[in-house]
């Protein structure tokens, strides 16, 4: 029995949020969770090594634009409507939340069409199309920014709750003093550059540290993320670091919490995710958004807000050259009273705890599923 289900794939940003609600639930109903997610996405492996059960269903992307393959999508997501149904009905679902991401969309319909409660949660100002089509059957809408209100249809703003973007507890409790000791580097008390990309990696991100390695690496200990697609970079980075400092590997899942409160600086894209854990961790960081021609916009408005709160620096991933950013970086490196003023702008960003106001609300939905009616009187 999985009273519980959970929906929401496609990247890291998706899951990990998804997750911080999760471990916010008593451990009672953290038994009765399932997650449903696509076959071919990277939340089955990260939900698997969190101890969530899953049930892939088929899944389509969905695109604003014209391209052949959204015919060949139509029919999977049509096809995950089905499986999900199948899934919800055999698990026993009385409540379904949904992070987002193009699995979600056959899920949250399918469970609206069993009569299932949904809530949801959307990280951006802005809805993306899943969350456009997902958040007119929801019963919740939870945003990570008040901003969402104005953007949603009028037939679904007033089912806004602002709650903030969830954030798992490790990146409030994890010791930053063991960060490097699990990757086997010496901290010597040189300055932390953690450069991340997030669980896909960021081919822009990867190709600026090989070509600055050396230079960074002279004043600085360098952790670089590089996602599944950036992993072969890794030795011909390193031949090229000072020996002892640098560690690269695909992905920190396990130590990315520590990481994050360890370092001095981070540089990052700038999904809404990434930056509830800056924020969370109080951690200074410059911010190199994914361009309007490959994203909706979402991430350079998340950066100019949050540079706007002198909370981080911004450099624009148009024409972004390797000189500028390496001198951008060893500036920063240089100045700990400008990462200290960067470090308590974000602290006073972090807001209340999103992922326990989430928890808290499926446990109510789940609670007013279970309940049954009062008699009436006579």
């Amino acid at each position: 029995m999985h009273r519980i289900v959970f929906t929401g794939g496609g990247t890291g940003g998706h899951v990990y949020p998804g997750i911080a609600v999760y471990q916010y639930l008593p451990p009672r109903l953290q038994d009765e969770v399932l997650w449903i997610c696509s076959r071919t996405g990277v939340e089955r492996s990260i939900l698997e090594g969190a101890g969530i059960p899953v049930e892939p269903v088929p899944t389509g992307k969905l695109r604003r634009y014209f391209d052949l393959e959204n015919v060949r999508d139509l029919g999977r997501v049509v096809a995950g409507f089905f499986a999900a149904r199948r899934v919800l009905r055999e698990s026993g679902a009385e409540v379904l939340f949904s992070k987002g991401g193009y699995v979600a969309v056959p899920v949250v319909l399918a469970a609206r069409s069993l009569g299932i409660p949904v809530l949801i949660h959307e990280s951006d100002t802005t809805p993306g199309l899943a969350t456009r089509i997902t958040a007119r059957h929801a019963g919740t809408v939870f945003a990570g920014y008040p901003q969402l209100r104005e953007t949603v249809s009028p037939r679904v703003s007033h089912r806004v709750v602002v709650s903030g973007n969830p954030v798992r507890a490790a990146f409030f409790e994890a010791d930053p003093a063991v960060a490097l000791e699990r990757l086997g580097l010496h901290d010597d008390g040189s300055p932390v550059l953690l450069v991340t990309g997030g669980s896909l990696g960021a081919r822009q991100l990867n190709e600026l540290v090989a070509a600055t390695v050396a230079e960074l690496t002279e004043t600085a200990i360098l952790v670089h993320q590089t996602g599944e697609h950036g992993k072969e970079m890794i030795p011909a980075i390193r031949s090229r670091a000072r020996p002892g400092r640098y560690h690269g590997a695909p992905a920190f899942d396990l130590e990315f919490p520590a990481l994050l409160r360890r370092a001095d600086l981070v540089v990052a894209r700038a999904g809404a995710g990434t930056i509830q854990e800056l924020a969370a961790t109080g951690t200074a960081a410059v911010l190199v958004p994914l361009s309007a021609r490959a994203s909706r916009g979402d991430q350079i408005r998340n950066a100019q807000d949050y540079r706007a709160a002198g909370a981080a620096e911004v450099l624009p991933s148009e024409g972004l050259t390797a000189d500028r950013f390496l001198a951008r970086i060893q500036a920063l490196l240089a100045d700990p009273e400008a990462r200290a003023a960067m470090s308590r702008a974000a602290r006073a960003l972090a807001g209340g705890n999103a992922a326990q106001t989430i928890a808290q609300a499926i446990e109510d939905a789940l609670d007013a599923a279970t309940t049954p009616p009062e008699s009436g009187r006579f």
